[in-house]
């Protein structure tokens, strides 16, 4: 009986122990996690400059269909997958953002196309959290367009004489002996 009391009282030690350890745990892992006075800073989200701070918008532009092109320049391939959301004086516009294939920095976001000059604020979401990771306000001062090309049919022109070429051109090389040496021309002087 009193081996089974050992034994008992062993289990019930070592399940305090356990419970105790856990709670430990669970209390540091608590204690390190961020509270919003200890947050990083949100990043500011502007135009690119010489020394960028990323992420950073490179330029504007229009595709054919006549949606605005939002080119950003991010840290890498590690950023985080994101979506652009332009708010207006009345509406919230959202922009679906895709990774350029070669350029792990370069992103683009597609959207409604927004007239320039004017201000608007800009935010960034994580695709997967739901995070706002940069936001900035500040206006599109400038926009690529798209220029479709002519090409027209050549234009008639009056019956002017093209000069005709020969046809062939007739040319005489020097014939060199066998064991001579070239002689080269005297102009232009060769070193």
């Amino acid at each position: 009986m009193t081996r089974h009391r050992l034994i008992l009282g062993i289990c019930v030690a070592l399940s305090l122990l356990l419970i105790v350890s856990a709670l430990a745990l669970f209390q540091q892992w608590k204690s390190r996690q961020a509270r919003v006075e200890q947050r990083v800073p949100l990043e500011r989200l502007g135009y690119c400059d010489p020394n960028p701070v990323t992420p950073c918008i490179v330029s504007f532009s229009q595709d054919a269909d006549g949606n605005m092109l939002v080119n950003f320049l991010t840290e890498g391939a590690f950023y985080p997958d994101f979506y652009l959301t332009i708010k207006t004086e009345d509406r919230e516009h959202l922009y679906v953002c895709d990774k350029v294939n070669r350029f792990a920095t370069s992103v683009y976001c597609t959207g409604k196309s927004l007239p320039v000059g004017k201000t608007y604020q800009f935010l960034i979401f994580s695709l997967n959290e739901e995070i706002l990771l940069a936001q900035g306000s500040f206006p599109i001062i400038g926009m690529g367009l798209v220029t479709p090309v002519v090409i027209a049919p050549p234009t008639p022109t009056s019956t002017a004489t093209v000069p005709v070429l020969p046809t062939t051109l007739s040319t005489t090389l020097p014939t060199i002996a066998p064991g001579s040496t070239p002689t080269r021309p005297s102009y232009p002087s060769y070193p």
